[in-house]
């Protein structure tokens, strides 16, 4: 979240279409994976957060999540029904120009900066560029999960690294929370009292559609290749070993059982070099700069929340929760 939220917002709005990121429907992979949890389920856990008689609840927000799951909704629906205030998950708006945005010509400009940037330079392949041993991992996930998608053999490991997860992740039936999050804000609407906090940074990138394709450009070209390997090494294992703990983590979410949720590896920690690259990028002091203003915001908001309201409701990232740095650990630093 802290290290990937800027290159998402800048590459996606202004260098991506659905052509460029568009993926062929893959078979049956020869050994699909399953995921055991279906169904109706207890639920994710709420953590407490007390001052006092005041308590503030908070939703551990997991993606992707089991396919076909319903998770018994109860005791959040009791939460939010009785809670003065909703504090929203940490959130970046990105905004440019009007201009920008609706002028006719840059749709054209974005298409070529998408293929420009999500390419490997001298039109190598990922063949070319990936290691002998680290491409034949590839090639055997491909094959057993998406063998027809071929522009993926010409993009840089960092974009086809993601597009493997997400091709992956899907056959092994885990999807995007998204129903989760439509069901949340069906809760808060009900409650017609409640007040809702926005912890948001908004974000204004300066310049026309030049400024801005040369902002990409250097983002994407400051990424050191060696971290950028490394980062594509890491989501090689994850999709060849750790898939298994991504589904009991899924799995452990949806049915409460906190313990075994606890000691699962989490993304983001000091040796994760899908976060590293992006922390020493062109975009590094804009990332902590958003990272230290969310975080600040959510903070001052969870603080104000349990000096004033009996129930407060809050959605916030699992790692953050289980980070000995997260915001439930600097929330507790300040005596609660």
């Amino acid at each position: 979240m802290r290290s990937l939220s800027v290159f998402t917002a800048i590459l996606v709005l202004f260098a991506s279409t659905p052509v460029a990121f568009s993926q062929n429907s893959a078979p049956e992979p020869s050994s699909p994976v399953e995921i055991v949890v279906t169904g109706k389920q207890p639920g994710p856990p709420l953590w407490r957060v007390k001052h006092g008689d005041n308590t503030l609840y908070i939703f551990a927000w997991l993606s992707p999540i089991p396919e076909d799951i319903y998770w018994e909704s109860t005791r959040v629906e009791q939460v939010i029904a009785e809670a003065q205030e909703y504090i929203m998950m940490p959130d970046v708006d990105v905004s440019v120009s009007p201009l920008v945005m609706f002028n006719p010509l840059n749709i054209f400009r974005g298409l070529r900066l998408g293929k420009r940037v999500m390419r490997n330079e001298d039109g190598a392949s990922l063949e070319d560029v990936l290691p002998p041993e680290m491409y034949a991992r590839f090639s055997a996930l491909k094959t057993a999960y998406f063998p027809k998608n071929k522009k993926i053999e010409n993009m840089r490991p960092l974009v086809a690294g993601g597009q493997m997860v997400s091709a992956i992740q899907e056959e092994a039936g885990l999807v995007s929370a998204e129903d989760v999050g439509k069901r949340i804000r069906r809760l808060v609407r009900r409650n017609r009292d409640i007040q809702v906090t926005e912890v948001k940074h908004e974000m204004r990138v300066e310049g026309g559609f030049k400024d801005i394709a040369n902002r990409v450009e250097t983002l994407m070209d400051s990424i050191p290749r060696n971290l950028e390997l490394s980062c594509f090494e890491r989501q090689l294992t994850q999709m060849e070993e750790d898939l298994d703990e991504m589904q009991y983590r899924a799995s452990t979410w949806a049915q409460g059982y906190i313990e075994e949720f606890k000691f699962i590896p989490l993304t983001g920690e000091d040796d994760d070099d899908c976060t590293n690259m992006m922390m020493i990028s062109s975009e590094q002091d804009t990332i902590e700069t958003i990272w230290a203003d969310v975080s600040e915001q959510w903070l001052d908001a969870a603080e104000g929340a349990l000096q004033n309201n009996t129930t407060t409701f809050a959605v916030l990232d699992f790692s953050q929760l289980l980070l000995d740095d997260g915001l439930l650990a600097q929330l507790a630093a300040r005596g609660y």
